[in-house]
């Protein structure tokens, strides 16, 4: 076997012939997750076609190529990922492989488009990470000695829904990539947290929160209030973790960027109107966002339901009514793929609360899950809402959509299935 070193700033670089492992070990600033703030030493692998055999690695093993197998290693960190595949990588198999989580909020195996078999995950805040803009497929696992596996196919069976019809025809996927997920949403890399000390309800115009540890719910009454770079934490059963009280005081508003909340399995995430959310990463609360008047989701990932009751309705997104809100290229999960749960819906829309339910734009945005993935009460009293170049995971348990054809709704036929990119017509 031949190989050749070749030295590429601070980092040394081996090439082996076909079948073997094309590696760097560096240490990288922080700038290989949304989420570290850490130094990270990481073994990278960057020759497509590799395979890692038998090795005892106590770096993290970094996939930056194609079809690269992980076979009979283990694997042990301390810092962001154990193992990572990175975005636009296919191929990755990972067997009989273990995983060892020396560091605090970690991931085993992370952040998705892989498959991986017969991995035992020790210690790990997530064992698997993936998600719809990157499923994985894992089988004859465990995390902590309980078994774990991932399907993104819901397998009871549902009502049947068409996916052709008159004057739609199938086209390409049109909404930009990537989608978000744990790499462009959530606290930015290499930013320090230190804990917040202030109120946590926020009074004061134009207030800045940047760079913070929120650890209680937060209630906005105040015009103009910006949170970035931030973590929020509340546990709030039944209520919200930011809540913009834009009834109470009338030019109340918020914008969130770049940030992570999160609800201990509990609360819903931000409500009701006049607020930006912006590159934001919800997850592991009891429900997503309440949209009304002036709200505006963007370029965000909403997932991570925790189904926690029999009579939980639980929706990633729900509006009972409004006027003037935006939904734009976000990935929005009402799909367990460990548990096989669809939730309710990915966008429950009503105008129970307000006369109508108005000038509504849902654009670009990968969904996945549901009873009915987007569900429209028949009763909902519409105008000017539109659905255009959004992309379905078909995953749902009923249909991706119901009621789209309501007065006053438009539904494009730019709304594509993920698998072919077919047009996802009306029906019954």
């Amino acid at each position: 076997m031949s190989a050749r070193a070749v030295a590429i700033g601070a980092a040394i670089v081996v090439v082996v012939a076909a079948g073997g492992i094309a590696a760097a070990q560096y240490t990288s600033g922080g700038s290989e997750s949304q989420s570290s703030s850490v130094d990270e030493k990481a073994t990278v692998i960057s020759t497509d076609g590799a395979v890692v055999d038998g090795k005892q690695l106590t770096t993290a093993l970094h996939i930056k190529a194609n079809n690269v197998k992980v076979v009979n290693t283990t694997v042990r960190h301390r810092g962001t990922a154990a193992i990572r595949v990175f975005p636009g990588v296919s191929g990755t198999v990972v067997e009989n492989t273990e995983v060892f989580c020396d560091g605090k909020d970690m991931v085993g195996v992370g952040n998705g488009g892989y498959t991986a078999t017969k991995v035992k995950v020790h210690g790990c805040a997530i064992g698997f990470q993936h998600y719809a803009g990157a499923p994985a497929t894992v089988t004859d696992s465990t995390v902590d000695d309980h078994p774990y596996k991932a399907s993104y196919a819901f397998t009871e069976q549902g009502k049947k829904h068409p996916t052709t019809g008159k004057g739609l025809v199938a086209g390409p996927v049109a909404a930009a990539k990537p989608w978000p997920g744990p790499d462009n949403t959530g606290v930015p890399a290499g930013t320090t947290l230190t804990p917040y000390t202030g109120p946590y309800s926020i009074t004061q115009e134009n207030t800045v929160i940047d760079g913070k540890i929120l650890t209680d719910c937060v209630e906005i009454k105040a015009k103009n209030v910006t949170i970035k770079r931030s973590k929020i934490n509340c546990k709030n059963k039944g209520g919200m973790i930011i809540r913009v009280f834009d009834e109470l005081v009338t030019d109340a508003s918020l914008l969130v960027e770049d940030s992570e909340i999160t609800g201990d399995g509990e609360g819903l995430g931000v409500g009701f109107g006049h607020y930006t959310l912006r590159r934001v990463n919800m997850h592991t609360l009891n429900e997503g966002p309440r949209v009304s008047d002036g709200a505006v989701i963007e370029d965000s990932w909403i997932h991570g339901l925790v189904f926690t009751d029999e009579k939980d309705h639980q929706d990633i997104l729900q509006t009972t009514g409004g006027t003037g809100m935006i939904v734009r290229h976000n990935t929005l999960e009402a799909f367990n793929p460990a548990t096989n749960d669809p939730f309710n819906a990915g966008f429950q829309l009503g105008s129970e609360t307000a006369p109508k339910l108005s000038d509504l734009l849902v654009e670009n945005n990968l969904f996945s899950g549901g009873n009915y993935t987007v569900n429209l009460r028949p009763d909902t009293k519409t105008e000017k809402v539109v659905f255009r170049n959004n992309v379905f995971v078909q995953n749902s348990r009923y249909g991706p959509a119901s009621n789209e054809d309501l007065p006053g709704v438009t539904w494009e036929a730019s709304n594509v299935y993920l698998d072919g990119g077919k047009p996802v017509t009306h029906g019954p």
